[in-house]
């Protein structure tokens, strides 16, 4: 409950006032507010063919018969908040399982983080695509698994991609939960993995079957829009995009800063029985870090959020030195997080990571909205499932209460220096069209 009055405590100023300020708000009446009044003039015959928003239109059919029933901007934003009430109440009620009201604690910084924040605030579809992609997450990591639970994460999954069809990587958690299966003793070694092939691709054809539902209908709309986007957006979020996964492993070590006082003890430990692995993350980490172009660049898609920081640094060879030592740092702590929770936990969480980081390397635009997200989510799922609570409750408490303030301190920075959003005639001609009302956060 305290999570869930925190959360209306942020959220319900911001929307009874009106406000109407900064990126969210732009996107919100730009596009998604369009597209909902497009399926409610529409209604109930909508044209999905092509609409103001990059999303499958999930989350805006939701809300379109209340729009074509009279519900004002105002009304569908307190109606649409439910998505982030959902979201944030279904992890606190998670953790608070193994931490009790340190749960609530927690989830806090996903309540003052700007990008999960804002979308309770604005009418944008990230949360409720959160909300999904946290529930198979907890159906993946429970140890007793089983065909109800792959079918389960089959129908979440097919209304996941009604709301968001970048999610489609979590399939493969379904998939490697389904081949870890319920006892998975003795997983320290790639070896180990393979052990009793037969029944784990018994076990994963039958998860991958569950899941059949959501890709067809990612397919449909493909075929419908004949690309990743619906018409008006090709061309914009099309086309890889190298620097992200660097980016997700520097924002992970801006993130990690505060629990260093938990992270660097266990390092002794971890590299005493996991070397091979550590040297393994390095070595990549320092590939990710090294090969791409990560200069600061508004048409490479890397700006906005950390990307800023980069900016001031400056580059050399259009490589920065933020982004190097960052995606490097982000490589070295990985597996002293993974160190951290059971053996079977940390193999979901490698292949949700790389799963993540390849779904979102799709995308041209690499930015931190798309990303910190999930970041928080995996960090709060480890805290709520490993021994630190118990072995280390002052320090969690401290690095949690440090990453909330900094969080807190560019939320409210990018609101009071957000500017009012102005409509722009054709939104669909530039991607930077937007962004150039507003520094992207």
């Amino acid at each position: 409950m305290l999570t869930l009055a925190l959360t209306l405590l942020c959220t319900l100023p911001l929307i009874l006032s009106g406000n109407a300020n900064g990126r969210a708000a732009a996107d919100d009446y730009n596009y998604h507010w369009i597209a909902i009044q497009k399926f409610a003039i529409e209604w109930p015959s909508p044209d999905m063919s092509d609409y103001q928003s990059a999303t499958t239109p999930g989350y805006h059919l939701l809300l379109a018969p209340l729009v074509h029933a009279g519900l004002g901007h105002m009304g569908t934003q307190l109606v649409a908040l439910i998505w982030t009430l959902a979201f944030f109440g279904l992890l606190c009620w998670y953790a608070s399982r193994t931490l009790g009201r340190a749960a609530a604690l927690v989830c806090l910084p996903l309540i003052v983080s700007m990008y999960t924040l804002f979308p309770g605030v604005w009418l944008l579809p990230d949360n409720a695509g959160w909300f999904f992609v946290l529930s198979m997450l907890l159906i993946s990591l429970r140890a007793p698994t089983g065909w109800p639970c792959w079918l389960a994460s089959g129908v979440l999954l097919t209304a996941l991609i009604f709301m968001r069809q970048i999610h489609i990587w979590i399939a493969a958690t379904v998939w490697l939960a389904a081949w870890l299966g319920s006892d998975t003793p003795g997983l320290a070694t790639l070896r180990a993995f393979f052990v009793d092939g037969l029944a784990r691709s018994g076990r994963a054809f039958i998860a991958i079957a569950c899941t059949i539902p959501a890709f067809g209908l990612l397919l449909w709309f493909l075929l419908m829009w004949g690309g990743l986007v619906p018409p008006m957006f090709q061309g914009q979020h099309q086309g890889p995009n190298p620097a992200t996964p660097g980016f997700i492993l520097l924002q992970l070590a801006i993130l990690s800063v505060f629990f260093l006082p938990i992270l660097l003890p266990q390092l002794k430990a971890v590299w005493a029985h996991q070397w091979r692995w550590v040297l393994l993350s390095l070595g990549i980490g320092v590939l990710l870090a090294l090969l791409p172009a990560s200069s600061y660049s508004v048409e490479g898609g890397r700006f906005g959020g950390w990307w800023n920081l980069v900016r001031l640094a400056g580059s050399i060879a259009d490589r920065s030195p933020v982004y190097v030592i960052g995606a490097i740092a982000g490589a070295a702590v990985l597996p002293i997080w993974l160190s951290l929770v059971p053996r079977r936990d940390a193999w979901i969480w490698v292949g949700t990571m790389i799963a993540f980081t390849l779904a979102q390397s799709a995308n041209h635009e690499s930015w931190q909205r798309y990303h910190e997200p999930m970041l928080l989510i995996m960090i709060a799922l480890i805290l709520a499932r490993s021994e630190l609570f118990r072995t280390s409750r002052v320090r969690v408490m401290i690095g949690t209460l440090g990453l909330c303030g900094m969080l807190a301190v560019l939320t409210v920075s990018s609101l009071i220096q957000a500017k009012p959003y102005k409509p722009i005639e054709k939104p669909f001609e530039t991607r930077a069209q937007v962004n150039a009302i507003v520094e992207v956060p």
